[in-house]
Formats: C-alpha cells, sequence, structure tokens
C-alpha cells in the first residue's frame, strides 16, 4: 500500500562513508502527463523552424539520445528533425535521453503525450532550493547525470491511429496532422513546458498537498492582478480559492525573458472552465497564440497545421525555468566578536549581461521592519566575482540578502526569497558550539586505497581547527586533520592515516570527529557526544570456483554491516537474515537498501550456477507489475561486481513477495497500517536457482563479488529476507526433491469448513501425495497428482468436528512438509 497523492519522492543518499548533500526526487511517472489533443479543424499555415536552426542546421547546443519503441521507421526521421530543432536552440553538456513510444490506447483524438522521467531539487548549483527541477534541466544545471546514464530523461507517446504527415516540408495535406509539430510541442513538455495543478471536486492544488512540491514551470504562474498561483500566504494548497484560479481563464506566465520578446506583456495561459487535465496550465492560450508564431505550445493541433518554431513565447518560459539562468553563489557572512568590517563575497553565473549598477547588498538592523540600505557590488573581474566592504560603527547586528539582475530584467536574492527570510550577522561573545553532520561508515574494505572521511562542519562564527580521533581495536592512534574543500564553506574530508600493511580482516576502528571554533573561547564539539562512531575492516579472500554455507557455524565469510547470521524466531538453525523487520523511514524522499556480500571473489565456471533457500517477505509490488516498474516496490536482488564493488549489476532480476503464493498470502495477511507484521518462518523456505550467466552481464572466466540486496522504498515494510544452504558451482548431491515447503501453501489456518491446498513448483513434479491425519494418526482424505508443476485442491471438513489435524505432502515419498491445520 503506497502513501501516494500525485508523486512518490525518493532520496539520492550520500556515497557510503562520506558526507554528500541530499538530493531529492520524484518520480514523474506518478504526474499528469501533459497531452496534445487533435482540434478536427482544418488549419492549413505553416510557421518555418527558427532562423538560426536554418542557417547553422549543423550545429547542435545539446546531445540528444532516443530509444524508439515500436516506432515506424518514416516517424523516426520526423522525429529526429524535431529533436534538432531543440538541439539547436537549448543547450547542455549532459546527454539528453529520450524514450518514445508507439502507442495504439492515447484515447480519443489525443495525439501524443510526454513528460520528465523524474525531478530533482537541492542538487549541485541549484538556482532555487527547494523547487523541483525536471530531470533535464536539474542535468544541465549540475552538469552531471542525475538519474544515471542508463534512465531516459523524458518519455513520450504517439498514437498510432492518426493520420500522420512525416514530412518536415510544413506542406501538411488539410486530412494529415504534422508529425514534425507535435513532436516538437511534445519534447517541449518533456524539456520542462510541464505544471503540477489539478483540481479535484471542489479543490484545486499542486504537486503534493501536504508539502507544496513546485517546479520552476509552477513558480512563474500568476493571475491577472499578479499573485503567484504557488503563494501560500494568499492560496492554501489546495484549495477553493486556488480551484478558482485555475479555472479563471486568466492566467500568465510571469516569465522576464518572454515579457521581453513581448512589448513587457505576460504571455497568456490555457486555463479554461471546467478545468481540463493534461491540457489546463501547461499550455498558451489557444485564442490569443492561435495561427500566431507562438502556436506550437497551444493545447490542440489543427490539421494541416505545422508549426516547426517554438516561437519567442515558448522559448522565453524555457529560458526560465532553467535552459538559461541567473545563479548568485555566496557564503554567508560569518558572526563577529568584535567590531570590524564586513567583506561581502558572490560570484554571478548570468547567460545574459548583468544589469549595470544591479549587484546590491541590502542591509538592515531591525529585520527590515523599518529600515533598510544599500552596497554596490564591485566587480573583482574573476569569472563573475563581486564584492563589497561595509564598515559598521556601532555593535548592532546586521541583517542582509543580496540582489542582482539581468538584462532580461530577471531578478534573484539570496537568499532566494528575501526580504521574507534574509542572513543574520551578529557582533558579539560567542559561546556557541560547532556542528558537525556526517555519514557514518559502515565498514572498510581493504583494497589498497586509503580511507577518506567526509563531513559538513559549521560554525557562526567559522572553524579554526578540525581532526579525527580514532582507535584500532581500542589502541589510540594518532589523530589526522580534516581540511575545508576548496570552493566551499562547510565541506571538510581527510585520510585515516593508518599502515594498511598493518590493517587485518575483522580489525575494529571507533572513531570521533572533533571541531573547535575561530572564537576566543574555543567553543569545542566532540561528535558523537556520547559515544563513538565504529566499523569494521573487511579483506577480499582468495577467488574460489565454488562456495558453500549452511551458515550453522561461525565466520568472517561475509560484509554484516547490516545483515547478520543467528537463528531467528520459528526458525530451527542458524541463517542469513536482513533486518527484521527491515526499516522503511514512511517520509517523503527517502529511500534505504541493506545489503551483505561473500567476500570470496568467485570464479564464474562454464554453466555455473547458485543456489540457496530463501524466504521473502518484502512488500509486494501492484499488479501486474515487474521488476524496473515504478510500481514494483521493495524488493531482494542478487548482484555481482567485477571492480570489487564499484558497480553492481544483476545476477537475475529483483524479486518480491509476490514471486511465492505462500510468501505473498502471509506478508498480506499481517497487514496492519500499511506494514506487514507476519514473521518469517522456516516452514515457507523455497529453493532458489539461477545462473550467472542468465542475465548477460558476466560470462565464464569473470571472477566477481556475489551480494545479497533488499531495497526498501519510502513507505510500507514487512519481515525481510532469510537465507540458507548457500552453494555455489558446488559439486553436492541432488536435493532429495524438488519441492520446499514454500512451495506449498495451506490456507486458511485457522479454517471453517474448508481449506486450500496450493502447490506452485518451478519444475515438474512427478508423483506429489497430499494426506490429512486425525490427532490419532488416522488418514482423513488424501489425493496423488503426477506429473504437475501446479495445482490447487480444496479439502472439505463439514462432516468432522472442531479440533487439530496433521497435513502432509510428500514427493515420491519424500516428506516435504507437515503442518498442524485447525478447524473453528
Amino acid at each position: 500500500m503506497k502513501n501516494v497523492l500525485l508523486v512518490m519522492v525518493l532520496l539520492v543518499s550520500a556515497s557510503i562513508g562520506g558526507y554528500g548533500q541530499s538530493v531529492k526526487s520524484i518520480n514523474g511517472a506518478e504526474v499528469s502527463r501533459p497531452v496534445c489533443v487533435a482540434s478536427d479543424k482544418v488549419e492549413k499555415s505553416f510557421v518555418p523552424p527558427p532562423t538560426d536552426f536554418l542557417l547553422k542546421s549543423g550545429e547542435q547546443k545539446s546531445d540528444f539520445i532516443v530509444e524508439y519503441v515500436a516506432f515506424p521507421e518514416e516517424a523516426k526521421a520526423a522525429f529526429e528533425y524535431a529533436v534538432s530543432i531543440w538541439a539547436s536552440m537549448i543547450e547542455s553538456e549532459v546527454p539528453i535521453h529520450v524514450r518514445v513510444n508507439w502507442d495504439s490506447d492515447l484515447g480519443t483524438n489525443v495525439l501524443a503525450n510526454c513528460g520528465p522521467e523524474s525531478f530533482y531539487s537541492d542538487f549541485n548549483n541549484v538556482p532555487f532550493k527547494g523547487l523541483y527541477y525536471p530531470v533535464a534541466v536539474a542535468e544541465k544545471i549540475a552538469g552531471e547525470e542525475l538519474n544515471g546514464a542508463s534512465r531516459f530523461d523524458l518519455e513520450a507517446n504517439f498514437s498510432s491511429e492518426i493520420n500522420w504527415y512525416y514530412g518536415t516540408d510544413g506542406d501538411t495535406p488539410i486530412n494529415k496532422y504534422d508529425f514534425v509539430s507535435v513532436a516538437l510541442h511534445e519534447l517541449a513538455h518533456g524539456l520542462g513546458f510541464s505544471a503540477s495543478f489539478f483540481v479535484n471536486r471542489t479543490l484545486g492544488g499542486y504537486g503534493y498537498p501536504e508539502y507544496g512540491d513546485v517546479s520552476p514551470f509552477d513558480l512563474l504562474i500568476e493571475e491577472l492582478s499578479g499573485n503567484q498561483l504557488v503563494n501560500t500566504s494568499i492560496f492554501d494548497n489546495p484549495s477553493k480559492e486556488l480551484k478558482a484560479a485555475l479555472t479563471s481563464t486568466q492566467l500568465y506566465s510571469n516569465s522576464p525573458v518572454a515579457r521581453s520578446a513581448n512589448s513587457g506583456k505576460r504571455p497568456k495561459l490555457y486555463a479554461p472552465s471546467p478545468f481540463n487535465a493534461g491540457s489546463s496550465i501547461s499550455h498558451l492560450d489557444d485564442s490569443t497564440y492561435d495561427s500566431t508564431e507562438n502556436s506550437l505550445m497551444t493545447h490542440a493541433v489543427g490539421r494541416g497545421e505545422a508549426i516547426h518554431n517554438p516561437g519567442p513565447l515558448t522559448g522565453g518560459i524555457m529560458e526560465d525555468i532553467g535552459w538559461t539562468n541567473l545563479i548568485i553563489k555566496h557564503v554567508p557572512v560569518k558572526d563577529k566578536e568584535q567590531l570590524e568590517p564586513l567583506i561581502f563575497k558572490a560570484v554571478f553565473e548570468s547567460y545574459y549581461d548583468l544589469m549595470a549598477e544591479s549587484v546590491k547588498v541590502i542591509y538592515s538592523t531591525d529585520n527590515f521592519a523599518t529600515s533598510k540600505d544599500t552596497i554596490l557590488m564591485e566587480s573583482a573581474e574573476n569569472g563573475g566575482a563581486y564584492a563589497a566592504i561595509f564598515e559598521p560603527s556601532v555593535i548592532k547586528d546586521i541583517q542582509y540578502y543580496i540582489e542582482v539582475s539581468d538584462v532580461k530584467d530577471r531578478i534573484r536574492t539570496s537568499p532566494r526569497d528575501a526580504p521574507k527570510t534574509f542572513y543574520n550577522v551578529h557582533f558579539g561573545s560567542d559561546i556557541e558550539k560547532p556542528t558537525i553532520e556526517t555519514s557514518e561508515i559502515p565498514y572498510f574494505l581493504l583494497k589498497g586505497e586509503p580511507l577518506e572521511l567526509e563531513a559538513r562542519i559549521d560554525d557562526n562564527l567559522g572553524i579554526d581547527t578540525a581532526y579525527v580521533t580514532y582507535k584500532i581495536n581500542g589502541i589510540t592512534q594518532p589523530f589526522f586533520g580534516l581540511r575545508l574543500e576548496p570552493g566551499t564553506s562547510t565541506n571538510y574530508s581527510g585520510f585515516f592515516n593508518f599502515d594498511l600493511e598493518m590493517l587485518a580482516d575483522g580489525d575494529a576502528i571507533t572513531y570521533n570527529l572533533v571541531a573547535i571554533d575561530a572564537s576566543s573561547n574555543h567553543n569545542t564539539l566532540v561528535y558523537p557526544v556520547d559515544r563513538s562512531l565504529e566499523f569494521t575492516v573487511e579483506r577480499i579472500f582468495d577467488p574460489v570456483t565454488n562456495y558453500s554455507n549452511n551458515f550453522n557455524s561461525e565466520n568472517n565469510d561475509f560484509v554484516l554491516a547490516d545483515f547478520d547470521i543467528y537463528t531467528a524466531n520459528n526458525f530451527t538453525d542458524a541463517a542469513l537474515h536482513s533486518p527484521h523487520p527491515y526499516e522503511s523511514l514512511n517520509q517523503d524522499n527517502q529511500e534505504l537498501n541493506f545489503s551483505t556480500f561473500l567476500k570470496y571473489p568467485v570464479i564464474i565456471q562454464e554453466d555455473g550456477e547458485m543456489s540457496f533457500d530463501e524466504v521473502v517477505l518484502v512488500e509486494p509490488g501492484d499488479t501486474l507489475s515487474v521488476y524496473g516498474d515504478d510500481d514494483f516496490w521493495d524488493y531482494v536482488i542478487v548482484e555481482g561486481s567485477e571492480d570489487l564493488g564499484e558497480i553492481w549489476y544483476p545476477i537475475s532480476d529483483g524479486y518480491d513477495s509476490g514471486a511465492n503464493s505462500t510468501w505473498k498470502t502471509n506478508y498480506v495477511r499481517g497487514i496492519v497500517d500499511q506494514d506487514s507484521k507476519t514473521e518469517g518462518n522456516a516452514q515457507w523456505f523455497v529453493k532458489h536457482q539461477l545462473s550467472f550467466l542468465e542475465s548477460g552481464n558476466f560470462e565464464a572466466g569473470d571472477t566477481i563479488l556475489i551480494r545479497f540486496r533488499l531495497y526498501s522504498d519510502p513507505y510500507a515494510r514487512g519481515w525481510g529476507w532469510a537465507i540458507d544452504n548457500l552453494n555455489i558451482q558446488e559439486l553436492v548431491a541432488a536435493p532429495v526433491t524438488t519441492l520446499s515447503p514454500g512451495n506449498i501453501n495451506a490456507y486458511p489456518n485457522p479454517f471453517r469448513d474448508q481449506f486450500e491446498v496450493e502447490v506452485d513448483a518451478q519444475k515438474q513434479l512427478s508423483n506429489i501425495r497430499i494426506e490429512l491425519f486425525d490427532m490419532y494418526g488416522r488418514s482423513l482424505w488424501a489425493t496423488d497428482k503426477q506429473n504437475v508443476s501446479s495445482f490447487k485442491e480444496t479439502i472439505d471438513m463439514q462432516k468432522y468436528s472442531a479440533g487439530l489435524f496433521l497435513l502432509k505432502v510428500t514427493e515420491d515419498g519424500q516428506p516435504v512438509l507437515s503442518k498442524k491445520m485447525i478447524k473453528n
């Protein structure tokens, strides 16, 4: 069960052993995609491509990589032409990955739809913190892949039921729809021309109503009066007032770049009454812009209409959602113990020239209640750097923010919503201790490389010294210092100074971080305050060709930072266990992974296989979902790595409790308030056998580490994963039975008049016998099944009195399951 309204939010965590910026993301599959509809009117016209494109058709400012799914060749050529137009207009150093599908079920009069794969906030260089940028825009600004090179950035679906014109000359027949125009239109949506507003009966809202997630496109939208729709001091989210605005027919995009191309007027948006889901707000107004150079992003396309130019208004809005930027990089001025000059510094990254004398420090001494003054910042002629000096005359706190504007009248402040928020400089004696944030190191894998520790250390007055104290197996070692990373104000790092050759597998390292501020009091923080952080040294052993472990004797063969080996409740002997129950934080923006890996690298043999017994009680995905789908929630997976754990690839696809009817039935049976309370049971063990070569990621002769990983999404959780009797390319006797207890499900239990016995095996079984006995050992019912793999049997018990019965299942005469059944 998912706690999802419109979006599912996931956290991209900092890397193990370090401290990094928390980048939040929204799964675009949960957001309604804008659509382009067929107007069914004849609107014979042609708007040619941009002049720059026609003159410099070979000059591409960005690289689009397109994956086609069932696309006809003539449609591919037209789509590539549309892509080349956008590639000549928008600039990005990061490739833009697109997936386009040929779809027969988009709905009546729907030509196509498109949307971003995901949205990101708080990434590197982000102009506005807290805003959710479409992934392609976010990657352009951050200068790096955020969702990975293997994932697409936008996905479009085109109807296969439309009478398309695939030419690129704009001479579209009056009985056809121009494919290039629709492709340009949909690409604009995927690249960010898309609102998150919605109407639900009497209420209007946007993003995630409880949290108010906003996109850069949303931020620009205003009423005729100039009120921002995302201004919660005017419009609650959700609210009746917001619905009225969304259906007012009078909404505008306050895009400075678009205004500069439109005689200062704001572009009008499509906001009909009633609200038109998929069209409202995410398009320009039809009645205003049809049959003009700005008609591409109106909500409908007519027959014979060809628009091969996004137009200045769409181009301007695209610039203001992040394709061109004005970014302020400023480190707030620290507090001072005594009266001294304040030096304000900032770096401005701007696509357009800055307005003369627009770079300012605006300050106050009463929190901007009544006083405000301005200091102009002067250019240092060094990569957009500016500075200003202020000499206060009295010891009094100073509040300030920085403001700048470019020639397109785009105004930026730092902080973003100044003067509602601002920076404060305090004068006087300091007793405030520094702050330290760091990710705890789970283990240190000996690979010949030193171990780096990263932390975020800050102080209102500044840091004088930062270092790390540590012990190896309880013996104190020389401390090592942490240095401030160049170009940052709070990011510190340093390397443990131990001798790698002297470390042994299993050594325990305990450590604390220490920070001393720059005040006269030398305020000091030891982190953590009441304990030490701890990790274990792990060494990779020599490679092997086979391996087995029943987990009943102590060994250090696995890295057990998350998993552990013990005899759990309802189990008769030890196994390899994930946390029980595994954690799920029930908070947006947070996902977790729990893993363990074998420290013996395995040399893959021809037809190499591995097997293990397992119980999997993790949240099953939606009906018909498969691994990799957005609605395939928690899962477990077996992975391999050829580079000592740097990159992991699936040995086989991930799976969940839905992989086995016994697991799923028992998981669902225990659901209470979204989580499953069912505990694992040794009777539910199922043998899992997989090939190292089947996935195609590995081949014979490869040497790989093997990892078991449990993925937990933000919501809902279960008991977890248990693994036993692991055999890797081991020459062992064939099992007596093919069937495992976990392949058999008997339910309900207790029962009233009858119960079901369900057998689900992966291979054909020669002979299965199911027999029911009373408490005195007398056989009451029996059936035999030959040459079957799966079947269900109903056992009618109406004629028997309430009591205890024994169900037995055998395969070829060998016992598989004995289970007590209770009749009420």
